[in-house]
């Protein structure tokens, strides 16, 4: 049998030290790579101005149509629709939008007319 023949205590420094310099850089990478734009706050202000909408266009009292509101982070459209042949149903449809974001917020819902 052949001898192993061991490493000195430079190379194994040496070894350790690219290591760890390459963990480092990947840990450096990830968050820039995996982490989008978003703004969280103004996400977490679209989404409630989202339900403050659906509040308001629920009732069942608006005409069918589209509404739109603007807001200093983007805007909000509101599209009421009859929901398939029913004349006593809507489809209300509350897009939010984000300005210099590609973040869209869509949310549905089907209310009975009460007019």
């Amino acid at each position: 049998m052949g001898k192993l023949k061991g490493t000195s205590l430079i190379e194994a420094i040496v070894a350790a030290v690219i290591f760890l310099l390459v963990f480092v850089t990947a840990l450096e990478l990830m968050p820039r790579l995996s982490v989008r734009d978003d703004d969280a706050l103004l996400v977490a202000e679209a989404e409630y101005r989202v339900g403050r909408t659906f509040d308001k266009y629920a009732s069942g009292v608006w005409p069918v149509g589209e509404y739109a509101e603007k807001y200093v982070w983007g805007g909000i459209t509101t599209r009421i629709e009859y929901y398939r042949n029913f004349d006593d149903i809507q489809q209300i449809t509350v897009t939010a939008k984000i300005n210099g974001n590609r973040k869209r917020i869509v949310h549905k819902q089907l209310v009975e007319c009460r007019f």
